[in-house]
């Protein structure tokens, strides 16, 4: 499409959703899409990262295509469009029926559609590829892009297979969003997807109304001694309790209603859709004063006015910590993000994380079964693989997805897998393909990173920026429970990095190999290998690069 002046995107955006104004890096990234260039966009929670492909989808010919990884949050996206008064989108995922997909496709096949959402399982499908592949489609978005990243937070194994589909469609403009994405993940996102040409827009990760607090406690009463604390001394407005496990969002919910006389409602993957629907309305109307959850609560949640997001247990990363504390405030306003932990939460996650990665013997089973069955023309099911390999699912999708990525196996069928030719010839490739060790390291690093957080004596809000690559030079920020207690705001001197290294410089380690500064406080470093994850050394335990004698 022609080149259009900033002045003509801004009157679309005012005509169109009845907006003044751009938030920040908004304008930036619609104007790069609008000029066919590839962007990954990383943009603070609450930023409006969806505001940034429906604008273009709506000006440019053709059909958009949006991954997603959540079915609640299509249904957030097409509803919000439909109350705008546009309905040529639509959702494509394992919700609808025979008689609906039949429906949807028949309008993706029309060309008349400006947006199709769908999961990225249903791009494994590929006669819905071969539809897309009828249609003009100018735009292609990956959105919570670092589901793709095997560094990332939250991993998806679908997503690995969208480099190739991307490919496959034509090379459609990519657009890439996250709101949480380390310069290692930021790297990976731009390799997985094959954009290493893609410009990276940055809008920051600071939220100057977010208070960020601390409380360890030494035992559950304790943490629960706290929560109650929080509640009779201002907690005040609607907000959210993250806990680690539906055993402890049943618990907290139950103190507060018998303690506290507060109402409060539970939110958890394994509730009937119908009690989610029903915890939403309620937190929405705010009829509960809070929504105890898992991690399931928050993707999607349009309300700008959380006042509090409370983490009863330990999150694994900061990744995970910063998007769903970064649901509070979104309007602007102030607004509480408070830790409670002790040091036997990191039990919990270090356990998620011993289930999560497959070894050799995970991937022995897997290529054993299909290898056994390989006179079968269609292939096995999904349902008969997980059967006898006796893997948990996740774990299944993961070895399967990276054998699908590496060529060594295919989808014959619907969710029916069976070995290549490639497969055969070079079974040691296989075998070594999943070795998660290194993986694994990584997100134990991360898990001790959140520790690191939790602990520190210094400024929670630089902490923060540096994980994700952000310089922060004020000494005080006025905003974490550290700095407001601090006896006097630190001296500019006192603020100056005395290890020598600033974020991003690449350095050496006689054992780790090189790396690169993430975090520079004192004679502190905190360093991301690529070998072992993060790692806080003393300066001195490191080379610069340049230094080094070859």
């Amino acid at each position: 499409m022609p080149l259009m002046s900033a002045e003509r995107i801004l009157a679309e955006l005012q005509e169109r959703f009845g907006f003044a104004a751009f938030n920040p890096g908004q304008e930036e990234v619609v104007e790069r899409v609008l000029r066919g260039q590839n962007t990954l966009a990383i943009l603070a929670t609450g930023a409006g990262k969806s505001l940034c492909y429906q604008l273009p989808a709506l000006m440019m010919e053709g059909t958009t295509v949006v991954v997603s990884p959540l079915i609640a949050l299509m249904k957030d996206q097409l509803d919000m469009l439909e109350e705008r008064g546009f309905t040529d989108n639509v959702a494509f995922n394992s919700t609808l029926g025979e008689e609906q997909e039949v429906a949807a496709r028949a309008r993706i096949a029309s060309g008349g559609l400006k947006i199709v959402f769908v999961t990225p399982e249903k791009l494994e499908d590929q006669s819905f590829v071969a539809l897309l592949k009828t249609v003009r489609i100018p735009l292609f978005v990956v959105d919570e892009a670092h589901c793709i990243s095997q560094w990332g937070h939250d991993f998806r194994p679908a997503y690995l297979a969208l480099g190739g589909i991307i490919k496959g469609l034509g090379q459609p403009t990519v657009l890439a969003l996250t709101a949480t994405a380390t310069p290692a993940v930021r790297e990976d996102i731009l390799a997985q997807l094959d954009i290493l040409d893609a410009e990276t827009v940055v809008k920051g990760f600071d939220r100057p109304n977010l208070r960020y607090e601390v409380i360890r406690g030494e035992s559950e009463a304790a943490k629960l001694k706290s929560l109650r604390g929080l509640f009779e001394n201002g907690l005040d407005g609607t907000g959210i309790i993250y806990t680690a496990t539906i055993k402890n969002a049943l618990e907290v919910q139950r103190y507060l209603h018998d303690n506290l006389d507060l109402p409060a409602a539970v939110y958890h993957s394994k509730l009937q859709k119908h009690d989610r629907v029903s915890v939403h309305e309620l937190f929405m109307s705010e009829a509960i004063r809070a929504v105890v959850a898992t991690n399931a609560f928050g993707l999607g949640i349009d309300k700008p006015n959380i006042r509090f997001v409370v983490h009863y247990d330990l999150p694994g990363s900061i990744e995970a910590y910063t998007q769903e504390a970064g649901r509070a405030g979104r309007d602007g306003n102030l607004s509480r993000c408070v830790l409670l932990y002790r040091m036997s939460d990191t039990r919990v996650q270090n356990y998620f994380l011993t289930g999560k990665y497959p070894d050799i013997e995970d991937v022995q089973k897997v290529f054993g079964t299909l290898e056994y069955f390989g006179g079968q023309e269609d292939g096995v099911s999904l349902a008969d693989l997980r059967k006898i390999s006796q893997l948990p699912l996740t774990k299944l999708k993961v070895v399967l997805a990276l054998l699908k990525k590496a060529g060594f196996i295919e989808m014959r069928a619907r969710s029916r897998y069976g070995l290549t030719a490639d497969a055969l010839r070079n079974r040691h490739l296989v075998l070594n393909l999943t070795n998660y060790d290194t993986k694994k390291s990584y997100d134990q690093s991360k898990l001790a990173m959140m520790l690191q957080y939790a602990e520190t004596r210094g400024c929670r809000r630089k902490f923060i920026l540096n994980y994700f690559g952000e310089e922060f030079e004020r000494g005080n920020c006025g905003a974490c429970d550290n700095c407001l207690h601090a006896a006097a705001p630190a001296r500019a001197a006192d603020a100056k990095v005395t290890s020598g290294y600033r974020i991003s410089d690449v350095v050496t380690h006689p054992k780790f190999g090189q790396g690169t500064v993430e975090r520079a406080e004192k004679d502190l470093i905190t360093v991301l290998f690529p070998s072992v994850g993060y790692k806080t050394l003393l300066a001195s335990a490191v080379a610069r690069e340049a230094q080094i004698a070859f």
